[in-house]
């Protein structure tokens, strides 16, 4: 299966995506270089974990020895949009093995999922019916992972070498550095705020980490962000009704 024509595909169709899993990896690399990690953490994490949000969120609150729960927490919450991707690609895996589909979906990501996703979506006929499903199913799973699994070491790679990039900067370099893991944060919220109850729940945000940070410094922040969560959801909804 590894080497079958749809794997092959799947490698073809991955290959735009290393143009930005490159420069991003490498960049994890470094911020981690930069918070105090040892190359051998920063790789087991990116092999591990493998979500670059969630890796960029947890470097600060390592380096600073936050309590390892809130830590889990933030992963977990900033990792549930994983659990809808893997709901979506489900039907199309649907005569593979429990464990099989288990161990590929490691693997996913947004671009593991939106490639492949959008390639089933096309060939309405990869979705698994009566007849043939097992076939069908893994000719799916095997393309899915010519695009994960190519995905996935490249990542994996790029954050090493971005560590290794980071040991050649100059000393001090590092503190500027420092605004690399805020200013992609900020790119994200920027890329995102397109309605008006996406703006309000931002200047909330502001002002309710102040407060929530006084409270507790270690957990007031993640209490800030449920906080700010919820109150997004409840207006987006609010304003849909109305």
């Amino acid at each position: 299966m590894i080497f079958s024509s749809h794997f092959r595909q799947g490698v073809r169709a991955a290959i735009p995506v290393w143009a930005a899993f490159v420069p991003m990896s490498c960049a994890l690399g470094i911020a981690a270089k930069t918070y105090g990690l040892s190359l051998a953490e920063i790789v087991l994490m990116s092999a591990l974990v493998y979500a670059g949000p969630a890796q960029f969120a947890t470097l600060e609150p390592l380096a600073s020895g936050k309590p390892a729960l809130q830590i889990i927490l933030t992963t977990l919450l900033i990792n549930l949009r994983l659990l809808v991707m893997s709901a979506a690609m489900a039907p199309y895996f649907r005569g593979v093995k429990r464990a099989a589909r288990l161990l590929s979906i490691h693997f996913l990501g947004i671009s593991s999922f939106i490639v492949p996703y959008l390639h089933f979506q096309k060939h309405i006929e990869r979705l698994p019916q009566s007849e043939a499903v097992a076939e069908i199913s893994l000719e799916n799973l095997s393309y899915y992972l010519g695009v994960a699994l190519t995905n996935y070491s490249v990542w994996v790679l790029g954050t090493g070498l971005g560590y290794w990039v980071a040991l050649r900067f100059p000393s001090g370099f590092e503190e500027g550095l420092k605004f690399m893991l805020p200013g992609y944060f900020a790119a994200l919220l920027f890329s995102e705020l397109k309605q008006r109850t996406a703006r309000i729940t931002v200047v909330a945000s502001f002002f309710a980490a102040i407060p929530g940070a006084l409270w507790n410094p270690d957990w007031g922040w993640l209490a800030t962000a449920l906080m700010a969560a919820t109150v997004f959801w409840g207006m987006e909804q609010w304003m849909r009704r109305g």
